[in-house]
């Protein structure tokens, strides 16, 4: 078993940053997989009870959509000015939309 030596670094090996072929070949067949069984797989989730439906698109989702996070801002700190500022701008930011 070869030890590691001080100041040698790492030679070999897969460089950092480049895709490991292994996953992206795994990834192109599912996403051929469900390509071709698209209709197949809806004819499946109609048959489905709408509980268990349900389930299954809450769960497809998860690949979809980002996953949500919490934030939590502390406006303590902040002058009654400065906070209406911001609710000043989030409500323009709304109205926008």
């Amino acid at each position: 078993m070869t030890k590691f030596t001080v100041g040698k670094t790492k030679t070999g090996g897969r460089k950092p940053g480049t895709p490991n072929k292994v996953n992206s070949t795994i990834k192109e067949r599912i996403v051929q997989l469900i390509d071709d069984k698209f209709d197949d797989i809806k004819d499946d989730l109609d048959k489905l009870d709408p509980e268990d439906r349900v389930s299954a698109y809450l769960k497809m989702l998860e690949y979809v959509l980002p996953k949500q996070r919490e934030t939590k801002i502390d406006v303590s700190s902040l002058t009654d000015e400065q906070i209406d500022d911001l609710l000043e701008k989030a409500l323009n930011k709304m109205e926008n939309q």
